[in-house]
């Protein structure tokens, strides 16, 4: 039996603010002594994160798991989607790969229905017999008329857990009184004992004068009949995002780094850690045409190599990546590390629908994708071709299919199950598995300073980042913000 009863933030659509809700929520309650767990029990996202069981959850949940000040585990999301094209996904469950799902398939029949649920009901088990209280978060819109037969993330979970349910709105995009009794009107018509369940409305991303908004949350409450428990201020954190990217620039920019976006791209925070350093400008590039000339261009992760290849060279990115490759630092990271090989093989098709095709030829390596997937997380130890080395060693974590054939090109890390990355003999271009590769404090600062050298700018003197710092800050600001502006939820 729960020792306090259990909450769940549902949206009113999706980017309203419900995942860092939830955070906030898991730091103000294990502010007051409880063990807390976040738990989103589907999510569909490309930014994942490694337990320390070497097993794959959705990033977002991990974040509030740090909230809570907890051990991020697999139960706190037992089903990922991580897709792969428009309408195939790898389904996750329990942090190990079940297998490809088509989306109509896994949507609609009843049979994965089933499977779903069976995983669902047992991670409800594990933490209601482990933790004092369990904060969760719907997906999407909580009114879908045409999914409510099928849901496995919103009222359903709701019913399972016996959850007090808050409905929130972002108030920052428009139209918040529409989108909140517009939500409940389609839940009354839809399925009215889901209604029971709302016990008030939050209004997200706030900005301006309470007294101009009081007559809108009195018209909520006059026609909905339930109470709006907080108005939020709208705030500025340092926290990962679930599924986008959010390119920042501090101060004036001396050196400007190009991440190719992918159709497909994943684990996008990899580069908020380098966002953070002074006087650096991350760049999100879509075109050859929004390139221009920077510092160092990087090849990230995806969800689809040999397609987001296709991709790349469809929109010219091959040729220029070519000529730039003797002058300009290009570094891959995962899926962008193979992209950067000779030849990827794939006669089964086991990666994608496209086979075995040639690389970009920067790197003299070949990939050859296996059947299994590598989830790891671990420490590497540089080798001496890594042109980084002085940093030394870096913790990470993997999550990809293949396996590297060096030819001429090195490793550029050590570990006790073999080596990681490759290093060009002569050229600036490096490759590697490893995700949060520049969360490392001295490993980003190493590859901002051989930037600036490379441009004769001096080398960067203030102190290193200290992100598990600016995390705490974020997380204590937010539950701060809740306890300041929502009435108690107890």
């Amino acid at each position: 039996m729960s020792k306090h009863p259990h909450l769940m933030i549902q949206g009113t659509g999706s980017h309203v603010g419900k995942t860092t809700l939830v955070a906030g929520l898991c730091r103000l309650y294990a502010n007051r002594g409880l063990r807390v767990a976040p738990f989103k029990s589907q999510n569909m996202s490309l930014n994942s994160f490694v337990t320390e069981e070497n097993e794959e959850i959705a990033r977002a949940t991990a974040v509030q798991s740090f909230a809570a000040r907890q051990r991020p585990i697999v139960h706190m999301n037992p089903l990922l989607l991580k897709p792969k094209s428009d309408s195939v996904s790898q389904l996750i469950i329990h942090g190990r790969p079940h297998r490809d799902v088509d989306a109509r398939e896994y949507f609609l029949a009843d049979t994965h229905r089933a499977l779903k649920l069976a995983a669902i009901q047992e991670s409800i088990d594990h933490l209601n017999r482990h933790y004092d209280l369990v904060i969760a978060e719907g997906a999407g819109s909580c009114a879908e008329p045409n999914l409510r037969p099928f849901d496995v993330v919103n009222m359903e979970v709701a019913h399972r857990l016996d959850a007090r349910v808050f409905v929130a709105a972002d108030i920052d995009k428009g139209g918040v009184v529409a989108e909140l009794l517009g939500t409940l009107r389609v839940l009354e018509l839809v399925a009215p004992e889901d209604v029971a369940r709302i016990c008030g409305f939050i209004i997200n991303k706030f900005r301006g004068d309470r007294q101009v908004l009081q007559p809108a949350v009195d018209f909520i409450e006059q026609h909905a009949k339930k109470p709006v428990v907080g108005v939020l201020p709208y705030l500025s954190l340092a926290l990962e995002e679930e599924d986008r990217v959010q390119p920042r620039m501090h101060g004036t920019p001396e050196v400007d780094i190009a991440v190719l976006y992918l159709p497909h791209i994943s684990n996008s925070t990899d580069f908020d850690y380098l966002q953070e350093e002074p006087h650096v400008r991350v760049r999100f590039v879509r075109s050859v045409d929004q390139l221009g000339a920077p510092d160092a261009i990087i090849l990230p992760g995806t969800k689809n190599t040999v397609g987001d290849l296709v991709h790349l060279r469809r929109i010219g990115f091959e040729r220029v990546l070519q000529e730039l490759s003797a002058t300009t630092p290009i570094v891959g990271i995962c899926g962008g590390f193979q992209m950067l090989g000779r030849h990827l093989l794939d006669e089964h098709r086991r990666e994608s629908e496209h086979g075995s095709t040639t690389g970009l030829g920067l790197l003299d390596i070949d990939v050859e994708f296996l059947p299994g997937k590598t989830v790891f997380n671990r420490h590497y130890t540089p080798t001496k071709d890594n042109p980084l080395r002085d940093a030394g060693e870096v913790s990470g974590y993997e999550i990809h299919s293949g396996l590297i054939r060096y030819d001429s090109a090195r490793p550029m890390y050590a570990h006790p199950g073999g080596f990681d990355g490759a290093v060009h003999e002569r050229l600036p271009i490096f490759g590697t598995f490893i995700h949060d590769l520049f969360k490392n404090p001295r490993l980003s600062r190493a590859f901002v300073d051989t930037l600036r050298q490379r441009k004769g700018l001096p080398v960067l003197t203030a102190p290193l980042c200290n992100h598990d710092t600016r995390r705490e800050d974020s997380y204590n600001r937010l539950a701060a913000a809740l306890a300041e502006h929502m009435t108690s939820i107890d």
